[in-house]
Formats: C-alpha cells, sequence, structure tokens
C-alpha cells in the first residue's frame, strides 16, 4: 500500500505549492506539559469530523509560521507564540491542501482543561463550535487518514530534548 504523505524539506513543500498553486495548510501541535496534546472535536451535528488539531491554511503573501499563530487563535481562541516547526509533508492523493507544515506550539500552565470556541474565522469552518481538551500525547485519538498524526514523532523527539 502507498503511504499517503511523504516528508519533504520546508523549502521544497513552499516552492512546489508556489509552482503548483496548490495552497499550503499549517497543523498545531499544541501542549501545555510534554504528556498532553491539545485536540478538539466538532459538534453532534458533525458526527463523523473524528478528532483533529487546530489547522488551516496559509493566506497568500503570509508565512506558515505565522499562519500557524492565526489559525490556532482563530480556531481555539488562544493566543500563542513562537512557534517550532516541526516537518513538512507533501500529501500524494488528490486533496485541496497538498503540502502540510506542522508547528509546535507551548500553551500557559493554566490553559484550562476543556472549553468550547466558536471559529472565528475561515472558509468553511467559521461560526463552528470546536469542543477543546488536553488529550494523551501517547494516543490521542486523532482521526485516520488524514494526516494530522504525521509529525508526532517530530513532536515526541523535540520534547524529550
Amino acid at each position: 500500500m502507498t503511504e499517503p504523505s511523504r516528508r519533504i524539506s520546508y523549502d521544497t513543500a513552499r516552492t512546489r505549492a508556489a509552482d503548483n498553486g496548490w495552497r499550503e495548510k499549517v497543523l498545531a501541535y499544541v501542549t501545555r506539559r510534554p504528556d498532553e496534546l491539545l485536540v478538539f472535536a466538532h459538534t453532534e451535528e458533525y458526527p463523523d469530523a473524528g478528532i483533529q488539531v487546530p489547522a488551516g491554511g496559509v493566506e497568500p503573501g503570509e508565512d506558515p509560521g505565522q499562519a500557524v499563530i492565526r489559525e490556532t487563535y482563530e480556531e481555539s481562541g488562544l493566543r500563542l507564540s513562537a512557534p517550532v516547526y516541526l516537518g513538512s509533508f507533501e500529501w500524494l492523493t488528490e486533496t485541496p491542501t497538498r503540502i502540510r507544515h506542522f508547528y509546535w506550539l507551548q500553551a500557559p500552565t493554566g490553559t484550562p482543561d476543556r472549553w468550547e470556541h466558536r471559529v472565528s474565522a475561515g472558509e468553511l469552518d467559521e461560526g463552528m463550535i470546536f469542543k477543546y481538551t488536553f488529550a494523551p500525547r501517547s494516543g490521542p485519538g486523532l482521526i485516520t487518514d488524514y494526516g494530522f498524526d504525521s509529525a508526532l514523532d517530530d513532536l515526541d523527539r523535540l520534547l524529550r530534548g
């Protein structure tokens, strides 16, 4: 079976996206402590959406590092900074976003265990309510086959030092 994605360098990812007119996507791995990962579920009207991490598209002229800060805020309400780049992947199947950049962001220790947030912007999810929680990083329950877990090993290496 063919893997749905392959790791590529940041520069190659940016170039391939520009050359092919592909919109880039950023995904945020947010931790408050090393043993947990911020995840969200949709409300009951979207039962098949599964467990996800904050993510979204890079706007024209925007740097992916800036985009991950913006997307995390729009989707979770968390104002975070200093994203740490984990890796880029080219999705090999036909999807709306073929290039995905993964980042780690540190949430303050006082961030609540659970909350709901109405998405403040976005093409498809503006106005939706996302239900956030911190899940065990060793098994966050992310939806399969959409690449949300692609850089979890990179996050593990980073947090282990």
